[in-house]
């Protein structure tokens, strides 16, 4: 039993979070995760759809149609800062101004380091760093021992991007920019939503506003709105002994419940047809037609697929059920969704077949673009077995799949294609009414991450994934989109890709 004092209840309450809620927690964390059940990796043909011209050309046409009556919006998870992109360059500051010795200061720095030495003009940032050392009367060449920028410490929304004629872009100002290729009508809604961390409330909010502004004199219209990653989704923390880990001072120490947190942003935006992306892969414009045009086509699958959905719910109606009505939808289950029914579901009634056919169907719907699997870390799409026999189409992470099976680790690796979170979700239902996101996850696919905190080692709950657990019960399509939509900066090295660069 956990035992609190006075002041934990406090430290709860301030936090949100019930005496019930943290129990909970503190049960997954010591009982582990359940491993979920690879079937086999989805393929081209075998879960994952290959769109023709023909196709793009009318889903382009239902996407316009879509964002012209408002319904669609981007949504962009933002909540980090960039200290993982600059790691590398941290870590070498820290050894090199920490050396005792003349020796250790000579030793040479790692080769990423040379690197960006080498290549520091083609950084987007150049200028504002040139300009910085105009201002306070310092050579541009001394670049040792002085005042540092800071952007480790920024988000990653408010990053110099990608460097113009005119000056440089941030990532957000990217991600505006492509929000309005969307469309052919400047007059048209333009809707993006992003999720911050409160420290960086003011300065983000600062910069929506300067957005604003600058496009209303253009006459665009934009909606621009943040909300805030919930305190009340934090977790608790055990230590190597299994108790909840305290600090210093003997306080309860809370962790961030990982990107599946903003699945509880994400249900209170309560849009329409939304575009998910993360901030980090964003393109120059001369490479923005690309993302736009594959962007537009999974829209456009997506409203297809909804307007087929739709169509069947209504006609399944209890009070004038047909068995053709039915055997149609069944039909539409296993062939166009992929959907094998369980053993028990051919001993049901029609109405309770009809019950159990509109709960499949009344769900949230999502196409997920998906890229040629070229070794890149993170998760993929796969068939996923489940206790009933049935299976069902997922993003997977590696640390879903059972550490101690070399088969399931075996077919993990064998994925053709690989997530890179590009994915436009329908989060209302047949009857206009937004879904509850909060019910349609797998909690049982939390995840366990092993952590340290003042030198300690602890264990964290960390939440279903936004696009993987925190989904796992949409109805999924994959579609194949490619490698080149994919530009993620995830260190600063990144920028040095050609993809991020000016145009030839």
């Amino acid at each position: 039993l956990l035992n609190l004092s006075q002041n934990d209840h406090l430290a709860l309450k301030q936090h949100g979070l019930s005496f019930s809620q943290v129990e909970a927690q503190l049960q997954q964390l010591r009982r582990g995760i359940h491993p979920l059940h690879l079937a086999r990796p989805c393929a081209v043909g075998d879960g994952i759809l290959q769109l023709s011209p023909q196709h793009i050309a009318e889903y382009h046409r239902q996407f316009q149609r879509a964002h012209a009556a408002g319904r669609v919006s981007k949504f962009i998870p933002a909540s980090g800062a960039a200290t993982r992109m600059f790691k590398d360059l941290l870590q070498f500051l820290e050894k090199w101004r920490s050396s005792q010795t003349i020796e250790l200061k000579n030793l040479p720095p790692p080769e990423t380091i040379i690197h960006a030495w080498e290549q520091l003009y083609h950084f987007p940032f150049i200028e504002v760093l040139r300009h910085y050392f105009e201002s306070v009367g310092i050579d541009f060449q001394q670049l040792y021992d002085t005042k540092k920028l800071g952007y480790a410490n920024f988000p990653k929304a408010l990053l110099p991007f990608h460097q113009y004629p005119e000056g440089f872009r941030t990532a957000l100002e990217e991600h505006v920019r492509e929000a309005l290729l969307y469309v052919h009508n400047d007059s048209a809604q333009n809707r993006i939503h992003l999720t911050i961390s409160a420290p960086f409330e003011k300065p983000v909010k600062a910069a929506l506003e300067t957005i604003q502004r600058q496009e209303a004199r253009e006459g665009i219209a934009l909606e621009l709105t943040v909300s805030i990653q919930k305190s009340s989704t934090d977790t608790i923390a055990l230590d190597s002994n299994d108790q909840p880990f305290r600090n210093e001072e003997g306080m309860l120490v809370f962790r961030p419940g990982g990107h599946g947190a903003l699945l509880e942003n994400l249900d209170d935006y309560q849009g329409d047809i939304v575009f998910i992306s993360n901030i980090d892969n964003v393109v120059p414009d001369h490479l923005k037609d690309l993302i736009v045009e594959w962007r537009m086509s999974l829209a456009g699958c997506l409203l297809e697929l909804q307007y087929e959905i739709f169509h069947r719910l209504t006609l399944l109606n209890p009070e004038s059920i047909s068995a053709p009505v039915v055997h149609e939808a069944e039909q539409y289950i296993r062939e166009r969704l992929q959907h094998d029914f369980p053993p028990s579901y051919e001993s049901l009634s029609i109405s309770d077949k009809t019950e159990s056919l509109k709960k499949f169907l009344n769900r949230p719907l999502r196409v997920c673009g998906v890229v040629p699997n070229t070794g890149d870390p993170g998760g993929g799409p796969f068939w996923v077995q489940h206790a009933d026999g049935s299976q069902s189409r997922q993003i997977v992470e590696q640390s879903q799949v059972d550490p101690e099976s070399e088969s399931q680790q075996q077919l993990f690796i064998s994925a053709t294609h690989f997530n890179p979170v590009d994915l436009v979700c329908g989060v209302r239902d047949y009857q206009d009414k937004p879904f509850n996101l909060l019910m349609f996850r797998d909690p049982d696919t939390s995840f366990v991450s092993h952590k340290s905190y003042q030198g300690r080692a602890l264990k964290a709950l960390e939440w279903p994934g936004l696009w993987n657990g925190g989904m796992a019960d949409w109805i999924t399509f994959f579609v194949e989109i490619p490698r080149a939509t994919f530009n993620p900066v995830k260190t600063f090295l990144d920028w040095l890709h050609p993809n991020h660069q000016g145009p030839a």
